[in-house]
């Protein structure tokens, strides 16, 4: 289950306990017991969180025809449907959850590109991608996202202060389904391995911040964990004592096994599951600031945000060296993401804007 649909499986599931819901959605295992009725429909075409990227017209008439059959007063829309309000008197009032920004997602793709066709396309997209926020943001009541930078970026193109955000949750394991750490040093790096930001983050840890952790403590280890690795991802298990776990059923005893986590993104948007989730199982972790986004990070752990590979390592190298440190930070996370990072916190502010 990738980020998008597990945020809106668990929001569905909360928002079901208080609203009768008609889903519009392509069928799918991942659809929620407690929806009121589900509406099959076939997307044709790729990249369906980007509504210029597929043809709407099956989309349009199933939206059309659920309306008129069940008269809905409130209607909740995910990221890849906001077009289909645009321009449109008759159809009730709305919150858009568009997750992440489109806009800023392509500019830090552009900015990380080396192939200049890629540069191109990117600059292409934002193009469009900022057109299509700026009639989302003043076409909706209110319109969501998951991290502050989202926020802001959205609130300037659109010229409105409707642009609200609202943070992934978490699944947060039970204390004894946590393993113990593994017996040698472990770093773990978890996530969509398909995932360009995720492709990008990944291997600059594996070749420029885990040579300099592997020279201080040689006996580390460092797990790549991940559906669907990209061939790029597959070639780092060449590297020293780098292990690659390819379609891991359940994460928790990966992460859990490993005594640090490390997010060292260089590009994308929006939350980062993948420290949510380290966080839940008590585990610290070392972060690029642009990781930061939509986190709420404990006090404790500010000096693990780094910007650099000698800083990123140097941080890693430290919590290897110092367990009872690594025990306070991981249940300093673990309050945090509790008191934070809940689904049900997250669908009780989705509700509050519906009923607002």
């Amino acid at each position: 289950m990738n980020g998008y649909t597990l945020r809106v499986s668990h929001l569905l599931e909360h928002l079901a306990e208080c609203w009768s819901i008609t889903l519009i959605a392509p069928p799918s295992d991942a659809i929620p017991p407690g929806i009121a009725r589900h509406v099959p429909v076939t997307l044709r075409g790729g990249g369906v969180t980007y509504p210029w990227r597929f043809d709407q017209t099956e989309l349009r008439a199933t939206l059309d025809r659920a309306v008129r059959e069940h008269r809905p007063d409130r209607a909740l829309v995910w990221a890849g449907a906001e077009a289909l309000w645009f321009g449109r008197s008759d159809l009730p009032p709305a919150v858009v959850d568009v997750i992440d920004c489109n806009p800023l997602e392509f500019w830090r793709g552009f900015l990380s590109y080396r192939d200049l066709r890629q540069r191109y396309r990117a600059l292409r997209e934002i193009v469009v991608a900022t057109r299509y926020a700026r009639r989302m943001v003043r076409g909706y009541s209110a319109t969501v996202c998951v991290g502050e930078a989202d926020a802001q970026w959205l609130r300037w193109i659109g010229g409105r202060d409707t642009v609200h955000v609202v943070p992934n949750g978490v699944n947060i394991p039970p204390v004894d389904s946590i393993a113990a750490e593994a017996a040698e040093p472990t770093l773990s790096f978890t996530g969509a391995l398909d995932y360009r930001p995720n492709i990008e983050a990944v291997v600059f840890a594996a070749r420029t911040i885990w040579p300099r952790i592997l020279a201080a403590v040689p006996q580390a280890r460092f797990v790549i964990a991940g559906r669907s690795p990209a061939p790029e991802v597959l070639a780092l298990a060449g590297q020293p004592n780098v292990d690659i776990a390819p379609d891991v059923p359940d994460m928790v005893p990966v992460i859990s096994r490993s005594w640090v986590s490390i997010a060292p993104m260089r590009s994308g948007v929006g939350i980062k599951n993948k420290v949510l989730e380290a966080w839940a199982c008590g585990r610290p972790v070392v972060l690029s600031r642009l990781a930061t986004n939509g986190l709420v990070v404990p006090a404790d752990h500010a000096a693990l945000v780094g910007s650099s590979a000698d800083a990123l390592a140097a941080s890693v190298i430290a919590l290897f060296g110092d367990a009872d440190r690594r025990r306070r930070l991981g249940e300093s996370a673990r309050e945090n993401v509790q008191a934070h990072f809940t689904w049900a916190g997250a669908a009780a502010r989705v509700d509050a804007l519906l009923r607002q």
